[in-house]
């Protein structure tokens, strides 16, 4: 996003609903794994891929050294955990 410490998480809904305030779990080792708030939820009901239609919206500025290893990370094909 514009400001630098957010990032987009654009996909679909699996199972379940989806809040603001409920935790992205972003795996990082076997063992090791990540846990960002949903700071706001986007639908792009323009998009033609039913696969992209979600935007969960995470806010790093608390902790821009996450958002470095997120964006390290290989996850665009990854289904994550949401609580």
């Amino acid at each position: 996003m514009d400001d630098e410490c957010s990032l987009v998480f654009k996909g679909r809904v699996v199972e379940g609903p989806i809040n603001k305030g409920m935790s992205i779990v972003i795996p990082i080792t076997d063992v090791a794994s990540i846990e960002v708030k949903v700071y706001d939820i986007i639908h792009f009901e323009k998009q033609k891929d039913e696969d992209k239609r979600v935007g969960l919206v995470v806010d790093f500025a608390d902790e821009p050294e996450a958002l470095d290893i997120v964006l390290g990370l290989k996850i665009q094909d990854e289904t994550l955990d949401v609580r």
